[in-house]
């Protein structure tokens, strides 16, 4: 999905559900989603399998094996991809505004057509302060997980 350009994205959406806030909203999902479900994926096959058979011989089923292994243990890529999406999602948002989702890409838009560059650039910058801001929270988060789940606190 990922290799697709944006646009590409918009083009069906648009085509079924016209022009709004509802179509933006899930081009912006479906151009964002692929990173926390790939990372998701291979942080739970990187788990060793030393680990897996020692919750299996202590008789754990494969939901608690999950759930209570996996998971834990694969957490710092699902964070990973947590972050990887919010970048992802931040990042389209100028794109969505093309077709009539109001929000942060709309101020970047309406520059960008009126040919303010200062202003874009400025609306650009804040979008990316953003950004900052959720991927320091988001790592600050992940730390503060795995440190609980490693017993420090």
């Amino acid at each position: 999905m990922q290799t697709m350009p944006a646009f590409v994205y918009l083009i069906p959406v648009v085509m079924l559900l016209g022009i709004g806030k509802i179509p933006g909203v899930i081009a912006v999902v479906i151009y964002a989603i692929p990173p926390v479900i790939r990372l998701t994926d291979l942080g739970i096959r990187l788990v060793d399998k030393e680990v897996l058979e020692a919750a299996t011989a202590y008789g754990a089923s494969p939901t608690q094996r999950l759930f209570g292994v996996q998971v834990p243990l694969a957490m710092p890529n699902i964070m990973a991809g947590i972050n990887q999406t919010i970048m992802m999602a931040l990042a389209m948002v100028v794109i969505a505004s093309m077709i009539g989702v109001k929000g942060l890409g709309q101020p970047v838009l309406k520059s960008i057509t009126n040919q303010y560059f200062t202003l874009g650039l400025l609306n650009g910058l804040a979008i990316v302060a953003l950004a900052i801001i959720f991927d320091r929270v988001s790592q600050s988060y992940a730390k503060r997980t795995q440190a609980h789940l490693g017993g420090r606190e």
